[in-house]
């Protein structure tokens, strides 16, 4: 079976892999943040779904119910956290997975990734 480029692109798209942010002069890929939380060794946490949604600082907007049917809650969100009060902040990845979770009312998987590593990485 051939898959054409179209295709490829929305699942490339609805898969996330194409997650990126646009800072102007340049570009933030996903995987250059999951690569950074490698280099630090960054654990995976386990949490309520429910019990994170209330410590967000920020509301989850912008979520396709389509979306959250086909989200794969297995797989770790990345959540930035503020390091000195310890509060999550916002779900920079994974707020499918997050809405998923909290609508099945289970545990997602977390990776934190520190609001001054965030500085760091996309900029100030």
């Amino acid at each position: 079976m051939r898959i054409t480029r179209r295709q490829l692109r929305r699942l490339i798209r609805e898969s996330g892999l194409n997650t990126t942010w646009d800072m102007g002069d340049r570009v933030i890929h996903l995987q250059d943040v999951s690569a950074f939380l490698d280099s630090q060794s960054r654990p995976v946490f386990t949490i309520d779904a429910c019990s994170l949604k209330k410590m967000l600082a920020r509301e989850i907007t912008g979520i396709e119910r389509h979306r959250v049917r086909r989200a794969d809650i297995t797989v770790p969100i990345i959540v930035e956290v503020d390091r000195v009060s310890g509060r999550p902040v916002v779900v920079l990845d994974g707020n499918h997975r997050l809405a998923k979770a909290i609508s099945l009312g289970a545990d997602i998987h977390m990776r934190v990734l520190y609001s001054d590593e965030r500085d760091m990485i996309f900029g100030v």
